[in-house]
């Protein structure tokens, strides 16, 4: 800018010697350095643009490189996660628990023969079949069920977390083979899932051996209960029949100086 302001006052300097023209060489001076610095804006404006348009090319290429995002369904290990994620659970709701309670299902259980066997009826003094009251039995029956249940999630989960863990080997193995950098990530989305639905399957095991302790601790306090009610109603009815005997019977005291005679002896 320096440099054309110079040879705009050569000219200048030499048109006046040469008697030409007046002219206002302030002003276009002036002229001239503001039109410098609109050069050098429009220059910055320019640099700008031209990496704005870079930066849509590099994004133009990125999006192509990771083409369509519906072959994502194509990548390693996403089928085998999407069938798993479509199993249902096989832990039961309280309701349903409670609904398969009956205290019946409790006889002739051993749990794989290691409890004694519990029959439906047993031999009274008399030789005569006794019946059991099925309903003593509900709360023992109701904790064997959730075990039953625990037992039937753990199996399942067992099951599912070996497949999951063969396709994890398999997409960690993908990622690494990833020829670009976009399918690399995609794969790895892929393994992030896969290790998220495995803690969700432990999660599954842990919550049913929750309501496992939850349960056995809900019926031992509701047992002590129930102990509690039946001692409070066998010292009650005690009381009560205490006062109606005592009400009913009065014994009368007597003197037993009166049937007494006595007898003199003689010397």
């Amino acid at each position: 800018m320096k440099s054309l302001i110079l040879l705009v006052s050569l000219l200048l300097a030499s048109r006046a010697s040469a008697q030409w023209a007046v002219i206002d060489a302030t002003n276009l001076q002036q002229n001239v350095i503001q039109y410098a610095a609109l050069v050098e804006q429009l220059s910055n404006q320019a640099t700008q643009i031209t990496n704005q348009v870079r930066q849509i090319q590099q994004l133009e290429t990125q999006l192509t490189r990771l083409g369509d995002m519906a072959s994502v369904k194509n990548l390693v290990g996403f089928s085998d996660l999407k069938a798993d994620m479509a199993l249902p659970t096989k832990v039961k709701t309280w309701a349903d628990s409670l609904a398969l309670v009956d205290g019946q299902g409790l006889f002739g259980d051993t749990r794989g023969g290691i409890f004694r066997e519990i029959n439906r009826e047993f031999p009274g003094f008399d030789g005569v079949a006794i019946v059991r009251d099925v309903a003593s039995y509900k709360r023992a029956h109701e904790i064997t069920g959730k075990v039953d249940n625990f037992k039937e999630v753990q199996g399942d989960v067992y099951a599912r977390r070996e497949n999951l863990r063969r396709a994890i080997a398999q997409t960690t193995e993908a990622v690494r083979l990833a020829a670009t950098d976009a399918e690399a990530k995609k794969q790895d989305a892929v393994l992030n899932a896969q290790y998220n639905q495995l803690a969700s399957l432990d999660a599954e095991v842990a919550l049913s051996a929750a309501e496992i302790q939850v349960k056995a601790a809900e019926s031992a306090a509701m047992a002590d209960a129930q102990s509690e009610a039946d001692a409070e109603a066998r010292k009650r009815i005690s009381q009560q029949e205490s006062r109606k005997l005592a009400t009913a019977f009065k014994p009368s005291y007597e003197c037993m100086l009166q049937y007494v005679k006595e007898t003199r002896f003689s010397p």
